[in-house]
Protein backbone atom coordinates (compact mmCIF):
# COMPACT_ATOMS: atom_id res chain seq x y z
CA UNK A 1 0.00 0.00 0.00
CA UNK A 2 2.41 2.30 1.10
CA UNK A 3 5.04 1.41 -1.91
CA UNK A 4 2.43 2.37 -4.35
CA UNK A 5 1.22 5.34 -3.19
CA UNK A 6 5.41 6.66 -3.23
CA UNK A 7 5.50 5.49 -6.86
CA UNK A 8 1.99 7.66 -7.88
CA UNK A 9 3.69 10.30 -6.10
CA UNK A 10 6.76 9.91 -7.54
CA UNK A 11 4.79 9.70 -10.76
CA UNK A 12 3.02 12.96 -10.60
CA UNK A 13 6.18 14.82 -9.35
CA UNK A 14 7.65 13.52 -12.63
CA UNK A 15 4.23 15.01 -14.95
CA UNK A 16 4.58 18.15 -13.19
CA UNK A 17 8.26 18.49 -13.81
CA UNK A 18 7.91 17.83 -17.31
CA UNK A 19 5.11 20.56 -17.38
CA UNK A 20 7.44 23.26 -16.05
CA UNK A 21 6.40 25.41 -19.15
CA UNK A 22 4.42 27.96 -17.90
CA UNK A 23 4.87 30.50 -14.81
CA UNK A 24 3.22 28.40 -11.93
CA UNK A 25 4.93 25.47 -13.34
CA UNK A 26 8.25 26.69 -13.34
CA UNK A 27 8.02 28.54 -10.00
CA UNK A 28 6.90 25.58 -7.65
CA UNK A 29 9.31 23.23 -9.84
CA UNK A 30 12.51 25.85 -8.62
CA UNK A 31 10.83 26.32 -5.29
CA UNK A 32 10.89 23.03 -4.79
CA UNK A 33 14.33 22.47 -5.92
CA UNK A 34 15.83 25.39 -3.86
CA UNK A 35 13.35 24.84 -0.49
CA UNK A 36 14.80 21.13 -0.51
CA UNK A 37 18.60 21.74 -1.48
CA UNK A 38 19.76 22.22 2.28
CA UNK A 39 17.95 18.87 3.29
CA UNK A 40 19.77 16.89 0.76
CA UNK A 41 22.48 14.60 1.63
CA UNK A 42 26.06 14.93 -0.56
CA UNK A 43 27.39 11.60 -2.04
CA UNK A 44 30.75 10.54 -2.12
CA UNK A 45 31.72 12.39 -5.20
CA UNK A 46 29.77 15.52 -4.38
CA UNK A 47 32.14 15.83 -0.75
CA UNK A 48 35.24 15.66 -3.00
CA UNK A 49 33.90 17.92 -5.85
CA UNK A 50 32.86 19.91 -2.64
CA UNK A 51 36.01 19.57 -0.58
CA UNK A 52 38.08 20.72 -3.95
CA UNK A 53 35.96 23.86 -4.25
CA UNK A 54 36.85 24.93 -0.89
CA UNK A 55 40.68 23.86 -0.80
CA UNK A 56 41.16 25.96 -4.33
CA UNK A 57 39.36 29.36 -2.68
CA UNK A 58 41.04 28.99 0.41
CA UNK A 59 44.15 29.02 -1.51
CA UNK A 60 43.59 31.59 -4.07
CA UNK A 61 42.46 33.99 -1.05
CA UNK A 62 45.49 32.91 1.09
CA UNK A 63 47.39 33.75 -2.31
CA UNK A 64 45.78 37.33 -2.90
CA UNK A 65 46.05 38.35 0.23
CA UNK A 66 49.69 37.53 0.76
CA UNK A 67 50.44 38.99 -2.36
CA UNK A 68 48.63 42.13 -1.49
CA UNK A 69 49.78 42.16 1.57
CA UNK A 70 50.95 45.73 2.79
CA UNK A 71 54.68 46.23 3.54
CA UNK A 72 56.02 48.25 6.22
CA UNK A 73 56.48 48.49 9.63
CA UNK A 74 53.03 49.77 10.67
CA UNK A 75 51.46 47.22 13.04
CA UNK A 76 49.27 44.11 11.89
CA UNK A 77 45.89 46.08 12.77
CA UNK A 78 46.70 48.85 10.87
CA UNK A 79 47.56 46.51 8.01
CA UNK A 80 44.52 44.46 8.27
CA UNK A 81 42.26 47.94 8.23
CA UNK A 82 43.87 50.10 5.64
CA UNK A 83 44.73 47.24 3.28
CA UNK A 84 41.31 45.41 3.55
CA UNK A 85 39.23 47.34 5.61
CA UNK A 86 37.35 49.30 2.20
CA UNK A 87 36.85 45.50 0.58
CA UNK A 88 35.08 44.25 3.95
CA UNK A 89 33.03 47.28 3.97
CA UNK A 90 31.59 47.03 0.70
CA UNK A 91 31.14 42.83 1.19
CA UNK A 92 29.04 43.93 4.22
CA UNK A 93 25.43 44.20 2.72
CA UNK A 94 26.14 41.02 0.85
CA UNK A 95 27.29 39.29 3.25
CA UNK A 96 23.41 40.68 5.60
CA UNK A 97 21.48 39.73 2.74
CA UNK A 98 22.74 36.18 2.77
CA UNK A 99 22.74 35.70 6.56
CA UNK A 100 18.86 37.30 6.07
CA UNK A 101 18.19 34.81 3.64
CA UNK A 102 19.66 31.92 5.71
CA UNK A 103 17.59 33.19 8.29
CA UNK A 104 14.37 33.64 6.65
CA UNK A 105 14.44 29.99 5.16
CA UNK A 106 14.97 28.91 8.76
CA UNK A 107 12.14 30.79 9.78
CA UNK A 108 10.03 29.58 7.07
CA UNK A 109 10.74 26.02 7.25
CA UNK A 110 10.42 26.02 11.28
CA UNK A 111 6.75 27.85 10.63
CA UNK A 112 5.97 25.22 7.79
CA UNK A 113 7.07 22.44 10.13
CA UNK A 114 4.64 23.91 13.09
CA UNK A 115 1.79 23.93 10.65
CA UNK A 116 1.83 20.19 9.14
CA UNK A 117 1.91 18.79 13.38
Amino acid sequence: MTQGRKSDEWIHKVNESQRNTVFPDTARNLGGFWGGIYKQRLNAAQSVGLLILVVFYVVLIVGLVAEQWPKGEDPFWQKILYGYGPYLMLSMPLIFFFLALHWRMRRSKQTHTQKRQ
